[in-house]
């Protein structure tokens, strides 16, 4: 492991991108205990403090868990780990929410059909139960849309791929109030309607049916987002 000294200018930032850098080259195995702080300390030339802010911000983005009384270790890196970094691109200039709008419609047919080839018995149950709790709260909009969103969110885990499940987090974290607004305009009917077509399809196994409906479910949404915002 080679660790340089870092500059008096920007140290923590030095120290944080160092550490990164060698987590995401696999310098430390995935499970192995890092240095002490003392340790890290000494070798970057900077103090303790200076390395528990680096750690610490490495432990907020998944890279590292810090276990009480033994130090940090490497968790176990997937690709969707560092899809994080394009979070702000969802937040910025005026036409970003059409243009994630538009993303969404383009993959999540892909990925539904990609989720009825691998889902499991324990996913369709899960689907079933949010299914359930978009009926129960039929007549408050606020919770019906939380288990629509809850259900797409269970079709991305299905296809046990991480950078699916990442991507879907991160358009997920930027639409929610837009996927609200489009079921208070809209209500519950198609959403009740298509999440039923998706489910007994998904049951069928039958992939290809699955993709068809949630292409025209995503193009249903985005009509009626643009007509609110006319």
């Amino acid at each position: 492991m080679a660790i340089k000294q870092v500059k008096k200018s920007s140290v923590s930032e030095q120290v944080f991108e160092q550490l990164k850098q060698q987590l995401i080259k696999n310098e430390w195995k995935q499970g192995e205990k890092l240095p002490s702080e003392n340790e890290l300390a000494e070798a970057f030339g900077v103090s303790r403090v200076t390395v528990r802010q680096a750690i610490q911000k490495l432990t907020v983005l998944g890279l590292l868990e810090t276990r009480l009384g033994e130090g940090s270790f490497v968790k176990k890196v997937k690709p969707g780990l560092y899809m994080n970094t394009i979070i702000p691109i969802a937040y910025l200039g005026e036409d970003s929410l059409e243009e994630v709008l538009e993303f969404r419609g383009t993959i999540e047919g892909v990925v539904a059909e990609l989720a009825t080839q691998k889902i499991t018995e324990d996913d369709i149950r899960k689907l079933e139960n949010c299914y359930n709790e978009m009926n129960l709260y039929k007549d408050d909009l606020e919770l019906f849309a939380k288990a629509d969103f809850e259900f797409h969110l269970i079709i991305a885990k299905s296809t046990k791929n991480s950078m699916f499940i990442q991507i879907f987090n991160i358009i997920y974290d930027v639409l929610y109030d837009a996927m609200t607004k489009v079921v208070m305009k809209k209500g519950i009917s198609a959403g009740l309607s298509y999440h039923k077509l998706l489910l007994d399809n998904i049951k069928k196994r039958d992939s290809k049916e699955v993709k068809k409906i949630m292409d025209e479910h995503m193009l249903d949404n985005k009509i009626i987002f643009k007509k609110g915002n006319e």
